[in-house]
């Protein structure tokens, strides 16, 4: 009976939150710097073959990827189409836009954007590139 109440003091708890995103993709262009921030735009790509389907059908995602500070900095050498992989949390931003009403007119509405904040990126390298380049 005390190994049982032992194992189950030993045990912890998850976490009552936590907000964690890993996404491995394809830079769709250089990052753009801004004031103190740079924001990455990176395609991530999802492959599925239906049962009733010959074919393979995908699905492209992109997200907005923000980096701040020193990270900033180290993305500034990145370039479109490299292969990358980001780690940081999910954020979401709500503002109000206009937007013109069909047969005339506007309307104010709320919009949400979803963006990811960068706590690493680093840019992955193919092995078979990699031996290709030293073999030339």
């Amino acid at each position: 009976m005390k190994k049982k109440k032992n194992e189950e003091q030993n045990l912890k708890a998850a976490p009552p939150y936590k907000n964690h995103v890993t996404l491995v993709g394809y830079l769709g262009d250089q990052p753009e710097q801004r004031n103190g921030h740079a924001v990455v735009s990176l395609a991530t790509k999802t492959s599925w073959k239906p049962k009733d389907a010959d074919k393979w059908e995908e699905r492209t995602e992109w997200h907005r990827i923000i980096a701040w500070g020193q990270l900033a900095e180290a993305v500034k050498p990145l370039a479109k189409g490299d292969h990358v992989l980001v780690e940081g949390e999910l954020r979401s931003n709500e503002y109000e836009a206009t937007v013109d009403v069909v047969g005339g007119g506007s309307a104010v509405v709320n919009r949400r954007t979803w963006e990811i904040r960068a706590r690493s990126v680093r840019k992955l390298v193919h092995k078979k590139k990699e031996q290709a380049k030293a073999k030339a």
